[in-house]
């Protein structure tokens, strides 16, 4: 019995889980974002927020305790194995100057990735488009703009496609409205 496990299995095993999870958590916080399937995002969204917040502790200790910033960093090298990655997180090496992925959510608890949806099953087919027609996404990533053509095995690939990215703007605060109590209302 499965009672209380909540992890979803992906059809694979518990290792070859565990490669996925790090390959595309490696790929996201490389290129800022991917192309994958809903369940895979999923999948991988924990994993990649609990990263980032490790890292985002041990960006506010390293002025002030350089052995906590140490522990963090020691501990996010371990969950991920990749020093350019770390690096790149942590604002080392060739980051320090460009600023790291860690001071970008500095003031942000949490949510630091977005999950959006493509299509469904029929990628080359967005929704309000033809069937002939090729959609390109076109968006600007680092500095460089870049398109994505939206090609998929229409009958054969039965998983949704999503894009899964890393947050870049803060959002805007909302506007905050006083609320009405009870008693003003019905006068």
């Amino acid at each position: 019995m499965r009672h209380r496990k909540k992890e979803k299995h992906l059809g694979r095993t518990s290792s070859h889980r565990k490669a996925l999870r790090l390959n595309l958590t490696i790929n996201l916080l490389t290129y800022g974002r991917i192309v994958t399937t809903m369940e895979k995002a999923k999948y991988v969204r924990p994993f990649v927020e609990k990263i980032i917040t490790l890292a985002k502790k041990g960006i506010a200790k390293k002025e002030v305790d350089k052995p906590v910033y140490v522990h963090y960093y020691r501990q996010v090298l371990s969950k991920l194995n990749n020093k350019e990655i770390v690096r790149k997180l942590f604002g080392e090496g060739k980051w320090r100057e460009s600023g790291c992925i860690a001071e970008r959510y500095a003031d942000r608890n949490g949510g630091y990735t977005r999950i959006l949806r493509l299509s469904g099953s029929r990628m080359g087919v967005l929704s309000g488009s033809s069937v002939g027609d090729i959609p390109e996404l076109e968006y600007k990533m680092e500095g460089f703009e870049r398109k994505l053509r939206l090609i998929g095995n229409r009958l054969g690939d039965n998983a949704s496609r999503v894009i899964f990215e890393l947050v870049e703007e803060v959002e805007e605060e909302k506007e905050v409205r006083p609320k009405v109590s009870a008693t003003e209302g019905k006068k």
